[in-house]
């Protein structure tokens, strides 16, 4: 994991870990979506009562996630609190949590109400891509805080 330095940043090993787990979940999706689409085996084939209903699709798309951000917050505040050993970092990336966490309630439980009440013509899926893109902002906040900017030094030094 490069944000332990477990792996050097940019170095072989660090860009071939993630697109080889980027490449495994991407197979794993893939295979995941066509074999409930199309039953290319009995495992993951919905119920014929609900061809909606899927276990496994409800899982990589939802649970695993879920269970991704977990980590993701779990590692960055570990990083934060105990190797950078500040905590206004953290204020970004709980807003961001936050913000992610609203548009989904929006996304999924608001939304029908949202829609009837304006008559069709929005629903939750606006409210929640405005939040998500408020939470990827955070997300850049949150980064350019512990991250150290050099940009002072260069002041000046690029005159036309």
């Amino acid at each position: 994991m490069p944000c332990f330095q477990i792996m050097a940043d940019g170095s072989f090993a660090s860009i071939l870990s993630i697109v080889v787990s980027t490449a495994i979940i991407f197979i794993g999706f893939g295979y995941m979506a066509a074999d409930t689409a199309f039953g290319i085996s009995s495992g993951l084939k919905p119920k014929p009562s609900d061809p909606l209903y899927s276990p496994g699709l409800f899982t990589m798309y939802l649970v695993f996630p879920l269970v991704a951000l977990v980590v993701y917050i779990t590692a960055q505040s570990i990083i934060v609190v105990k190797y950078l050993a500040v905590r206004l970092p953290l204020i970004w990336l709980f807003s961001s949590l936050a913000c992610f966490a609203v548009a989904q309630v929006l996304l999924f439980v608001a939304s029908k109400k949202i829609c009837t009440g304006t008559n069709n013509k929005i629903d939750g899926a606006f409210f929640a891509t405005l939040l998500d893109s408020a939470a990827i902002f955070c997300i850049y906040g949150f980064w350019t805080s512990i991250t150290e900017d050099d940009t002072e030094e260069y002041e000046g030094a690029f005159k036309y």
